[in-house]
């Protein structure tokens, strides 16, 4: 999240290179269409493998994230529809395989005149729990490598939280403080060079955000994560992925850690 109500999303997000490359090479996004296209866990680590490692092919992309090659291409073709990522020309003249390209960096939510409409908040909702899914399933993808990294590296991750007591003129001069942090290592990072030897991807997950001590009364986390209605609402159930959602959806702040 930036300062001023923006929220960038990149990790979906950060490419190594980033410092190198144009202003623009970020999109604002501000329609529920292109916000329901990324809506997926999937969708965000496709797009955050291309940002990451370059043009790929589909069955590269199939490779890392252990997805069936018709389910990248399908994926692939929703995300093209709404301009974030769009075929290339294969570099050795293959026809045979299908090369994909990011078309931007990051993703950042803006105002728009759609910012009163049902359907824009839905979707704008949605995006939003899809990538809070997707950071907790990068970290949870890094627990299960930890053991194997080497010591240096399993020494310098971190992972913090933090619950302070300020305005919200405050809160956003705080964010606007660590963007800062996080600018001038940009530009350190994007001073390395592609195969510089000791030079990893490393994810960095800033969120900031109004703490409730209770959960809603609409809703309460059944024991595996599952988010089930309660007292007659009649609202839709809805499941959650993975081992303490209610816990890093609520608290998640800083993190840093090798991004695989």
């Amino acid at each position: 999240m930036g300062g001023g109500g923006k929220e960038t999303f990149a990790m979906t997000d950060v490419t190594p290179n980033e410092a190198r490359m144009p202003e623009d090479a970020a999109v604002t996004v501000t329609n529920a269409d292109t916000l329901r296209a990324m809506a997926s866990p999937i969708r965000m680590r496709i797009l955050g493998t291309l940002r990451v490692n370059g043009e790929q092919t589909v069955g590269s992309i199939s490779e890392q994230l252990g997805e069936a090659p018709g389910a990248i291409s399908y994926h692939l073709g929703q995300l093209a529809r709404v301009g974030l990522v769009e075929k290339v020309r294969s570099p050795d003249g293959d026809r045979r395989k299908s090369w994909w390209k990011a078309c931007q960096t990051a993703v950042r939510l803006g105002n728009s005149e759609e910012k009163n409409s049902a359907d824009k908040a839905k979707a704008m909702d949605l995006f939003r729990r899809s990538a809070a899914l997707s950071y907790e399933m990068a970290y949870e993808r890094f627990l299960d490598r930890l053991p194997e990294l080497p010591r240096e590296w399993a020494d310098s991750c971190t992972s913090d939280d933090h619950v302070l007591n300020l305005t919200a003129e405050e809160m956003c001069l705080m964010i606007e403080e660590l963007n800062e942090v996080v600018r001038r290592w940009q530009i350190k990072a994007g001073m390395h060079g592609d195969d510089e030897l000791g030079v990893e991807p490393v994810a960095l997950i800033l969120q900031a955000f109004r703490w409730f001590r209770k959960e809603s009364a609409d809703f309460a986390y059944g024991p595996i994560g599952d988010l089930k209605s309660v007292g007659g609402t009649g609202k839709t159930s809805e499941t959650r992925h993975g081992r303490n959602s209610e816990i890093i959806l609520a608290i998640r702040r800083v993190r840093f850690l090798v991004y695989r």
